[in-house]
């Protein structure tokens, strides 16, 4: 394809990050219902602070492991504005809207300090290899540290 006919993540898009690497195929993950959210009705539409994001994040990746096989196990990847990808190894709290993203791009440990609006997060059932130990990923929430 040429480069005219790419779109602006594409064209900027480093060669060797492979977009949405490893997804299982035969794994979908768990539909979490309102109430295994734990969210009262008034904070489903509340504005939110990035805590309760990330909150709201870690249990939802704990529902996650706890439903999937045991060669898959949920993942996330941020997406930043401007297309990098990074591979999540831990969020947390920097400040009521600001978002530490710590994780790996091509191989290369980094972290990125973002306003929440700035970054997706994609969530996702990754195929675990056989050789491969489980991947945590760490969530910091109210100043205490968890492994989900």
């Amino acid at each position: 394809m040429s480069d005219q006919y790419k779109t602006i993540i594409q064209q900027r898009q480093p060669q060797e990050v492979k977009i949405f690497q490893n997804i299982h195929p035969d794994v979908e993950p768990p539909r979490l219902e309102i109430d295994q959210m734990n969210l009262a009705n008034s904070q489903i539409n509340d504005y939110r602070s990035s805590g309760e994001l990330i909150r709201s994040l870690a249990n939802t990746i704990r529902q996650w492991r706890a439903n999937t096989p045991a060669d898959a196990q949920p993942a996330i990847t941020a997406i930043l504005s401007g297309g990098m990808q990074v591979n999540v190894t831990r969020l947390a709290q920097e400040s009521f809207h600001g978002i530490r993203v710590e994780g790996h791009v091509a191989g290369n440990a980094c972290m990125i300090l973002t306003h929440q609006s700035n970054v997706q997060l994609l969530c996702y059932i990754e195929k675990i290899a056989e050789a491969a130990p489980e991947r945590k990923i760490g969530f910091i929430i109210d100043g205490k540290e968890t492994e989900e």
